[in-house]
């Protein structure tokens, strides 16, 4: 009896531990990596805009294409600390990001093609006119119409201090 009481509670943590991974979806390995780097201030900006270069590189076996809600920056989020402080969207990215959710993207633009290990690169410009410290990440979903599915990609983050203006120079 004690041997039979035994398989009995084996089995039924042998089908616990099924059912739990079962339930789990798996979530496939991201096919990208985002690296975040200063770029280069070419002058067309003000001197308080910060340029910023994002570096997706292909890590999969497949073509990354670009639809688009993917163009100029359309699945990227710039998430931005100011002071330590996470800046809020504004309401027309609130808009924007909301509409990109939902997968109702109209136009024809169709980017080219990322080929396996190769690398595509995105320009961002942020106002840093206020003293403080800033601190940029840039997040992009892998399938963002697919929640379970999808893992989000995180590149590093860059840290900008703006110092205080120097008292009496020119404003």
């Amino acid at each position: 009896m004690k041997k039979l009481t035994f398989y009995f509670a084996v089995m039924f943590f042998a089908m616990q531990t099924i059912v739990a991974y079962a339930q789990t979806p798996e979530k496939p390995e991201p096919g990208f990596t985002l690296t975040l780097s200063m770029g280069r201030h070419g002058g067309e900006f003000s001197k308080n805009t910060q340029v910023l270069l994002l570096t997706l590189t292909n890590t999969s076996k497949e073509v990354i294409n670009e639809s688009w809600c993917a163009a100029f920056h359309g699945m990227y989020d710039l998430n931005v600390v100011y002071n330590g402080v996470p800046v809020e969207d504004t309401d027309a990215q609130k808009k924007y990001k909301k509409s990109r959710e939902s997968g109702r993207c109209s136009g024809s633009y169709f980017g080219g093609p990322t080929d396996p290990g190769k690398t595509r690169q995105e320009y961002f410009y942020y106002d840093t006119t206020k003293p403080g410290t800033y601190e940029f990440t840039v997040t992009r979903e892998t399938f963002p119409w697919n929640p379970d599915k999808s893992v989000t990609v995180k590149s590093n983050t860059i840290t900008i201090v703006v110092p205080e203006p120097e008292a009496g120079a020119a404003k």
